[in-house]
C-alpha cells in the first residue's frame, strides 16, 4: 500500500508502539487465568498430543458452538512455553495493538490520512481495547477479524475494489469463527450491499465464486463439525427459530440500548458518566446534521451501520456481555477521529485539548482496572490472576513439605476443578514433582486429570481449601460448600493471596 512509503507510516508505527506499551503495562502480573482459559489450555494440549479438534467450546446458550480455530492459533505459544498461559497473553496483546495497521487503511478511503492517524491513536489508547487485549480468550481475536470485515467493505464501496468483497467475506467468516454472536454481521453485510448497491463495482460470476470461498474457508470447521456430528445443531434450528429461546424479545429496550452506547463512550472517550452522555448526544446531533446536509453522507451512513448494527444483539436479548459486540466501538472512534480531523484542518492546536482529555480518561481507567486483568464486564471474577494462583500453589506445596496432600476449592463454575487441575499439573508438578489428590466433589464432563477422591477417610491428613473470588458464585452455594467442609475438617491456618484465600485444614 502507498501509505507504507510515506511519513504517515512512521507516525503509525509510533502509535503502534505506544499502544503496545499500554497493553503490556502490568504484564505478566495481570494475566488472568480462570475456567475458560484452563478449558482451552487442555484442548490445546490435546491437539498438541495429536487429538485434532473440529468443534469449539459451547456458546452461552449451550446449543451453538464457537469456532475451533483459536485453539490452533494458541497452540504454538503453549507448545513453545511448555504450557505457560503468559505466552498466549503476550501474543494477544501484540495482536490487539496491531489493529492500527488494519484500521489506518480502512479509514483512509473514508476520511483521509489525518482522520486515519487520529483513529489509530484513539484505538491505541482505548481502555476498551486494552481490556480485549487482556482477555485470554477467543473474542480477543475477533477485534481484528471485525476490522478486516469493514476494511473489505470500505474498499468495496468507496474504492470500488472487487477484492474488497473477498476481504469482507473472509473477515465475516473469521468473526463468526472467533465469536459466534458476530453472525449478526451477516445482517450488516446484506443491508450495506443494499444501501450501497449503486456504488458497487461490476461483479462477475467468478468473483462471486471467489467470494463464497473466502467466506466458507474460515467457517469450514462448522461445516466439518456438523457433518461429523450428524447435523446436530442444524436439526435444532427450526425449534430455535420458532421461539425456543425465551430470552429473545422483538421489542427493543431503549434504556438498555442507551446504556451500552454510554458504556462505549465511557470506555473509549470520556469516563465521566454525565460527560459521556453529553458527548453521545452531541455526536448524535452532529451525525444527523452532517448526513442531512449531505456532508460525507455515504461514509457516515457506513459508520452508522457499523455501530448500530454491532448492537443488534442487545436489541433482541437480555444479555449484557461486553464482548458480544466486539469491534463495534471502533466505529465510534472513527467518527470521533473524523470530527477531530475537521478541527485539525481549521487549526491543529484545537485538536490538542480533546486528545489530551481522551488520553487522560483512558489512562485513568487503565491504571485503575488493568492491574487486576479483565474487568467484571468480561470476566465475573476480577483478580483471578495467574501470579496469585502460582503463589497459592507454592504456599500449599511449602506447607505440605514434600508429603502427599489433598486440595479442594470453592470454584466458579461450582464444583468444577478444571482451573486448579491444570495449574497443579502444569506448574505444581513441574516445580515440585507431584500433584495432590482432589479431596471433594468434582463435576463430571469437564477437563482435568487430578485424581478425585470423595471419601474423606481416604484422603491424606494434610488438606487445603482454596477459595476463589466469589463473584458469580451464589451465596447459598458458597455457604453450603463451606459448611460441608466444616463437617470434616478444622481450619488451623489461613492465608490471603490477592483475591484468593487458602485454608490449611486437618481432619476432625
Amino acid at each position: 500500500m502507498n501509505f507504507l512509503k510515506n511519513k504517515n507510516f512512521i507516525l503509525l508505527f509510533i502509535i503502534f508502539i505506544f499502544g503496545l506499551c499500554l497493553r503490556f503495562l502490568y504484564f505478566p502480573q495481570n494475566t488472568y487465568f480462570g475456567f475458560d482459559q484452563a478449558r482451552d489450555a487442555y484442548a490445546v494440549k490435546e491437539i498438541l498430543g495429536g487429538d485434532f479438534k473440529v468443534t469449539g467450546p459451547p456458546t452461552a446458550n449451550g446449543i451453538f458452538r464457537h469456532g475451533v480455530l483459536y485453539y490452533y492459533v494458541f497452540a504454538p505459544f503453549y507448545f513453545l512455553s511448555s504450557g505457560d498461559p503468559v505466552a498466549v497473553s503476550a501474543f494477544l496483546r501484540i495482536v490487539n495493538a496491531a489493529g492500527v495497521f488494519i484500521l489506518y487503511p480502512l479509514v483512509l478511503p473514508l476520511f483521509g490520512g489525518i482522520a486515519a492517524l487520529l483513529a489509530s491513536f484513539l484505538f491505541a489508547v482505548s481502555y476498551e481495547q486494552t481490556q480485549f487485549a487482556l482477555f485470554l480468550n477467543h473474542p480477543s481475536l475477533a477485534v481484528l477479524s471485525v476490522l478486516t470485515f469493514y476494511l473489505g467493505l470500505a474498499n468495496l464501496f468507496f474504492k470500488k475494489k472487487v477484492w474488497g468483497l473477498y476481504v469482507a467475506l473472509f473477515g465475516l467468516g473469521l468473526s463468526i469463527q472467533f465469536e459466534f454472536v458476530e453472525a449478526q454481521l451477516v445482517a450488516v453485510f446484506l443491508l450495506s450491499v443494499i444501501l450501497f448497491r449503486k456504488t458497487l463495482p461490476k461483479v462477475r460470476l467468478k468473483n462471486l465464486a471467489l467470494a463464497a470461498i473466502s467466506f466458507l474457508l474460515p467457517v469450514s470447521s462448522y461445516i466439518i463439525s456438523e457433518l461429523k456430528n450428524n447435523f446436530t445443531i442444524t436439526k435444532q434450528m427450526p425449534g430455535l427459530i420458532s421461539g425456543g429461546t425465551s430470552s429473545i424479545s422483538l421489542v427493543p429496550d431503549l434504556s438498555r440500548f442507551s446504556f451500552f452506547i454510554n458504556r462505549h463512550i465511557s470506555d473509549n472517550l470520556l469516563v465521566a458518566p454525565t460527560g459521556a452522555l453529553l458527548i453521545g448526544l452531541l455526536m448524535l446531533i452532529a451525525l444527523s446534521l452532517l448526513i442531512a446536509k449531505n456532508i460525507y453522507r455515504r461514509q457516515l451512513i457506513f459508520l452508522s451501520l457499523w455501530f448500530f448494527g454491532g448492537l443488534l444483539v442487545y436489541f433482541v436479548t437480555s444479555d449484557t456481555a461486553y464482548f458480544y459486540n466486539t469491534g463495534t466501538s471502533i466505529a465510534l472512534l472513527i467518527f470521533a477521529a473524523f470530527l477531530l480531523s475537521k478541527l485539525y484542518l481549521k487549526n491543529y492546536l484545537l485538536v490538542i485539548p480533546p486528545l489530551f482529555l481522551i488520553l487522560f480518561s483512558n489512562l485513568y481507567l487503565i491504571e485503575k482496572n488493568n492491574p487486576l486483568g479483565p474487568n467484571t464486564k468480561i470476566n465475573p471474577q476480577v483478580g483471578l490472576l495467574l501470579k496469585d494462583e502460582k503463589m497459592v500453589i507454592d504456599s500449599i506445596y511449602q506447607e505440605a513439605g514434600g508429603e502427599a496432600f489433598a486440595v479442594n476449592a470453592l470454584t466458579m463454575p461450582y464444583n468444577v476443578n478444571t482451573t486448579w487441575s491444570y495449574l497443579f499439573e502444569w506448574y505444581g508438578k513441574e516445580k515440585y514433582g507431584y500433584v495432590p489428590v482432589w479431596g471433594g466433589n468434582a463435576a463430571a464432563g469437564f477437563p482435568g486429570n487430578i485424581k478425585v477422591e470423595t471419601a474423606r477417610s481416604k484422603l491424606p491428613s494434610r488438606r487445603f481449601l482454596i477459595i476463589e473470588p466469589q463473584e458469580g458464585i451464589p451465596d447459598y452455594l458458597a455457604k453450603e460448600f463451606l459448611s460441608g467442609e466444616e463437617n470434616y475438617t478444622t481450619v488451623i491456618g489461613e492465608k490471603r493471596i490477592g483475591g484468593l484465600k487458602v485454608l490449611i485444614q486437618q481432619p476432625r
